[in-house]
């Protein structure tokens, strides 16, 4: 099968096109930078709007260097960049398999869940002081240490990257969807602890510990699926406490440790409000994206409170859109360990 880098024209419906996009939005984000990425490439970009938002460029750039047959010397111009966490991504991205986001599970039947009305939660969001005490980013920097990134190998070849989090001794917590998406089984699983970078932008050191892919045990329903390490886990990486119970209300507010678009450790805490939440799952405005699936999410005292799995849109097609991100409620998570002899 033609890799989808040399497919012409370009295929933005091609597994992997979007996910080069959105990695390269996100790391290079001056059109003036990538201008100059260009013409290193040799490629005439006559046809590309440097006026329009970063997002724009790209999606111009792109197929226009595939049409000149120069896209593999752009990305060998940023692989050959100094940010090696970008330059092992991009590696992923155009191997032989590319590392791609796991297949997402197919949606329950019927609606998503909405809301009635949300003016009076906007002005009790704006009414709220968003001081927190220096003891929440120590807190949230501990539990950081127990995400992981996955990159998994399924049974047909496939590979897929995603996000777990240590949750005992030796077991990792992640999506169903990312270990067994599509009715497949893993056959390798690798967890990435420490794939972060410093505030300089250098790559910190991180370990890779394998699984054993024949310990995974889920549920395709609620998502959820746990790994053994075949190995030990760093020393450093806490383990995050499953609750029986945690306390949810729209308006609170959510934070994410992830590793989005399979690259590093990120903390998404901007615009974190609930939309939404009931006995089986959590919907919130924190930012996510491709390879988040797996994240643990937290309250405002680093208490975990759901597994995220997904992104959705709210309404009907004819309304202005809403999108929301999801998450299993933990307590579902918990309960569905404990009735597999897991707790």
């Amino acid at each position: 099968m033609t890799h989808f880098l040399d497919r012409l024209p370009f295929e933005w419906s091609a597994p992997g096109a979007r996910e080069l996009q959105e990695l390269l939005v996100s790391v290079y984000d001056e059109p003036m930078a990538v201008k100059a990425m260009a013409g290193k490439a040799g490629i005439v970009t006559w046809d590309v709007d440097w006026r329009q938002p970063v997002y724009g460029v790209w999606f111009d750039l792109i197929p226009a260097a595939r049409n000149q047959g120069k896209l593999r010397a752009l990305l060998s111009v940023i692989e050959s960049g100094p940010d090696l966490a970008v330059a092992e991504r991009l590696k992923e991205l155009i191997g032989d398999r590319p590392v791609l986001e796991a297949p997402a599970a197919d949606p329950p039947p019927g609606t998503w869940k909405d809301f009635s009305d949300p003016d009076p939660l906007e002005r009790r969001i704006f009414s709220t002081d968003t001081f927190q005490d220096v003891a929440f980013l120590r807190r949230g920097t501990e539990q950081a240490t127990a995400v992981c990134r996955l990159l998994v190998t399924d049974d047909r070849g496939r590979r897929y990257h995603g996000t777990a989090f240590r949750v005992s001794h030796d077991l990792l917590l992640t999506n169903h969807h990312v270990l067994c998406g599509g009715g497949t089984r893993p056959e390798q699983v690798d967890a990435w602890f420490g794939y972060e970078q410093d505030l300089d932008g250098r790559d910190l050191e991180h370990v890779s510990v394998a699984c054993d892919p024949g310990s995974v045990v889920g549920d395709e329903t609620d998502d959820w699926a746990v790994i053994k390490a075949a190995g030990p886990l760093p020393d450093d990486a806490v383990v995050i406490e499953l609750p029986e119970r945690a306390g949810l209300d729209v308006g609170d507010r959510l934070y994410i440790i992830q590793h989005p678009n399979g690259g590093v450790k990120k903390f998404a805490a901007r615009h974190n409000v609930v939309r939404y939440v009931d006995d089986e799952i959590v919907q919130y405005w924190t930012d996510t994206d491709r390879g988040s699936s797996g994240s643990p999410v937290f309250d405002e005292r680093w208490r975990l409170v759901a597994l995220h799995r997904r992104w959705t849109r709210i309404g009907p097609l004819s309304a202005p859109a809403e999108y929301r991100n999801e998450g299993v409620r933990i307590e579902r998570v918990a309960a569905g360990m404990a009735h597999a002899g897991l707790r």
